[in-house]
């Protein structure tokens, strides 16, 4: 009396061995394919600032002109276009209770509107509650591309 409930060692290996050779396989035929399989992590964070934006975008337009600036809220940063036709990037925070702060171009500073903290053209506190700096990131711009860059 035979039970139909096991099976021989042969066949067992056959089955495993198949399995595995199809996997295989699948895993041949995919890396000689023409589209590759994307880097799960193409641009690996840093935790360093660094972004582009372009001024003639909408909702950029401010800093088109000079003494303008504009607070990009997702990267908490505050970029301002002086009088002098320099560019400046700040942390957009104050240190002193975290209100957004306004750049002032006939000062050349920038100012929390909540207790009237100052802070110079380089983040550096000139009138308080605030006691820290805000941090000061480097800028350029591509005058070729409308293109800004802020980044530590």
């Amino acid at each position: 009396m035979t039970n139909n409930s096991t099976i021989d060692r042969k066949d067992f290996l056959k089955q495993v061995g198949m399995g595995f050779g199809a996997i295989m396989l699948m895993n041949c035929l995919q890396s000689c394919s023409e589209t590759e399989i994307p880097d799960p992590n193409p641009m690996p964070n840093t935790g360093k600032l660094d972004f582009s934006i372009d001024i003639t975008a909408s909702g950029n337009t401010a800093l088109q002109t000079k003494g303008g600036f504009l607070v990009v809220s997702d990267k908490k940063v505050i970029i301002a276009r002086t009088l002098a036709d320099q560019w400046i990037a700040v942390s957009s925070a104050c240190t002193h209770q975290g209100t957004t702060i306004n750049y002032r171009a006939n000062s050349n500073d920038f100012l929390c509107p909540n207790h009237q903290s100052t802070f110079s053209a380089t983040g550096a506190v000139t009138k308080s509650p605030a006691s820290s700096p805000l941090t000061k990131y480097n800028v350029t711009f591509s005058a070729n591309t409308n293109t800004i860059r802020v980044f530590e």
